[in-house]
C-alpha cells in the first residue's frame, strides 16, 4: 500500500474512533491489551488500562489497524515478562473461521497459485491438483455465503454450550470478527480457572473427536440397534436425532432400526460430521489468548468487530451492521478481482483498471487484496 493510501485509511480509522462504541471487557484493569499500528512492524503488547475512558483515548490517539485484549485476567497485565503478569484465570473462547471450511462460494472469490509448477485456479485446494505440491499460495475473500456458513456453525456451538454444558445466555456473547467468522466468549466462574487440558476436552467434545460408534450400539442376534433415543443428553441424543431425521419415513423410534455394524458406522460417522462444530481448537485451548476487541476495526477489512447478543445471532444482517465507511464510492485497480465479495456481486466482466465500488468495499479490497486506490468519488 502506498503512503498516500495508508494515510487516508488511517484518517478514516481515526474519525471512526472519535465516536466509536467500544466494548468494555469484564475486569478491564486485569486485561492485557495489544495493538498493531499503521506503519509499525509487529505488535505493541503489554499495555493496560484502568478504565474504559483510557482505552478510548488510546484508540482515538493511535487509531490502530488492529486492537486486541487478553482472554486472561492478570494481577500485573502490563508486565513484559509473562510469569510476572501472574495469571489469575481466563475466559473460555471459541473461534469459528470460515477459511477452514470449504464453502460452496470459494470458487467465486478465492484463488490459488502453486509455487512449485506455477499453476493457478479458483476455489479451495489443499495441494496443487496438477503437481501435488502443498506449496500453494492463496488469496481469500469473504462473502455473505461465507458468513452464513460460519453463523450456522456458531448456532450449533451455542446449542452445545447450552444443552450439553449448561451455560446460560447471560454467560455468553458472540462477536463477528470483522473478517472470516465469529468468536464466542464464555465469561463464567465455572470456566475461569480451567487449565489447557480441560479446555482441550471441551474443544474435542464440540468437534466430535474420539467418538466410537460401537459404544452407541447393542447387538441383537446378528444385527445391531442404537441404544439411545432422541431425548438422551449429549452426543447419544444428537446422533439419535440425526438418525431419526435420516430414517423419518420408516420409524419414529431410532431404537427400532436394525442395521449391520458397517452400516451403523457409516450412519454414525455421517451424524458426527453433520453435528460437529468447526472451531479452531488452538484458540479454545490457549489460556493466554489475545482476542479482537469488540467495537474496534479489523485492519484487513475496515469492518467493525461486532458484539452480538445471542438472541441476535440468527436474524441479524452481520455485514450490514459491521459496515462503517458507507459514504461515497472509490475507483480502484486490482489484478484479480473476486466475482463475489462481502454483500456485493462484481460478476465476471469488470474493468480491472477502473473498478468503481462503494467505499466500504474499496477499503476491504485495498486492505485484504492489494487493490490500488485511484480516486474517491
Amino acid at each position: 500500500m502506498d503512503e498516500r493510501t495508508l494515510a487516508l485509511i488511517r484518517r478514516l480509522f481515526k474519525k471512526y474512533y472519535l465516536n466509536a462504541e467500544v466494548h468494555e471487557p469484564k475486569e478491564i484493569a486485569m486485561r492485557e491489551f495489544a495493538f498493531v499500528y499503521f506503519k509499525s512492524k509487529g505488535m505493541a503488547r503489554h499495555i493496560s488500562f484502568s478504565e474504559l475512558g483510557e482505552l478510548k483515548k488510546h484508540l482515538v490517539l493511535k487509531a490502530p489497524m488492529h486492537a486486541y485484549y487478553s482472554s486472561s485476567y492478570y494481577r500485573n497485565p502490563a508486565a513484559e515478562n509473562m510469569n510476572e503478569k501472574e495469571w489469575l484465570g481466563a475466559d473460555l473462547i471459541f473461534d469459528i473461521d470460515v477459511d477452514h471450511i470449504n464453502t460452496p462460494c470459494k470458487p467465486l472469490h478465492d484463488s490459488w497459485v502453486c509455487k512449485e509448477c506455477g499453476s493457478t485456479g479458483w476455489g479451495y485446494v489443499v495441494k496443487c491438483p496438477k503437481c501435488g505440491s502443498e506449496r500453494v499460495s492463496r488469496t481469500t475473500w469473504v462473502c455473505e455465503t461465507c458468513i452464513n456458513v460460519a453463523r450456522d456453525e456458531l448456532l450449533k456451538l451455542i446449542d452445545f454450550l447450552e444443552r450439553d454444558f449448561g451455560f446460560s445466555h447471560k454467560d455468553m456473547y458472540a462477536v463477528f470478527s470483522g473478517h472470516r467468522g465469529f468468536h464466542l466468549h464464555v465469561e463464567s466462574d465455572d470456566v475461569i480457572d480451567l487449565d489447557q487440558d480441560a479446555r482441550r476436552e471441551i474443544a474435542d467434545y464440540v468437534r466430535g473427536v474420539g467418538i466410537e460408534p460401537e459404544l452407541f450400539l447393542r447387538k441383537v442376534k446378528r444385527r445391531f440397534v442404537f441404544k439411545y433415543d432422541v431425548l438422551t443428553p449429549g452426543w447419544p441424543g444428537r446422533i439419535a436425532r440425526y438418525i431419526l431425521y435420516k430414517f423419518l419415513r420408516d420409524t419414529d423410534d431410532v431404537r427400532s432400526i436394525s442395521l449391520s455394524l458397517k452400516r451403523w458406522k457409516d450412519v454414525i460417522e455421517d451424524a458426527v460430521n453433520s453435528e460437529r462444530v468447526f472451531i479452531d481448537e488452538k484458540v479454545t485451548i490457549d489460556t493466554k489468548r489475545l482476542i479482537r476487541l469488540p467495537g474496534s476495526l479489523h485492519g484487513k477489512t475496515g469492518l467493525k468487530v461486532l458484539k452480538l447478543d445471542l438472541s441476535e445471532v440468527e436474524g441479524v444482517d452481520v455485514l450490514e451492521k459491521a459496515k462503517v465507511f458507507r459514504d461515497g464510492n472509490v475507483v480502484l485497480s486490482i489484478d484479480k478481482p473476486p466475482r463475489q465479495v462481502l454483500d456485493y456481486k462484481l460478476g465476471d466482466k469488470v474493468d480491472k483498471e477502473n473498478l468503481e465500488v462503494p467505499l466500504y468495499l474499496g477499503i476491504y479490497m485495498i486492505l485484504n487484496g492489494g487493490a490500488k486506490l485511484k480516486k474517491f468519488i
